[in-house]
């Protein structure tokens, strides 16, 4: 039997534990009567992704069905916990004027949606942040 030395072991990388992203799969509504950016967000669970399918609410340049994007990354929910449970998503759209990076949070039972709008042609706007909060609708709504 041959017995290795130190410089020739090779280190075994810990595998990452996955992220419980069912949490955060569903209908998302927004919670407030006003119009928003965002009027709903529907979350469905693709392998290790997120696809956020995403519904204007009535203000400004966002239109009435965004379309689906893919999750370019989810985040687990605390840094010291290693629970594995979703906490975060990031993804992009690509709009008919605008570019957007949407980031979706869990906080309190609540779906905090921040958006980054960048506007492709001279308009009269400024490039924009929001932050809207969802509440998760009921099965069947």
């Amino acid at each position: 039997m041959e017995v290795l030395r130190e410089w020739e072991r090779v280190p075994l990388v810990p595998e990452a534990p996955r992220i419980d992203i069912s949490l955060m799969a569903g209908r998302w509504l927004k919670t407030n009567d006003k119009a928003q950016w965002i009027g709903r967000v529907d979350i469905e669970v693709a392998g290790d992704g997120l696809l956020v399918h995403v519904f204007g609410g009535g203000l400004g340049p966002s239109p009435a069905d965004w379309g689906t994007a893919r999750s370019e990354i989810v985040y687990g929910s605390w840094l010291t916990s290693g629970d594995g449970l979703a906490g975060a998503f990031l993804c992009r759209y690509e709009l008919p004027d605008v570019s957007v990076e949407l980031q979706g949070n869990l906080n309190l039972g609540l779906l905090v949606v921040a958006t980054y709008v960048t506007f492709r042609e001279p308009v009269p706007l400024a490039n924009r942040f929001t932050r809207e909060f969802f509440r998760q609708a009921e099965v069947g709504v």
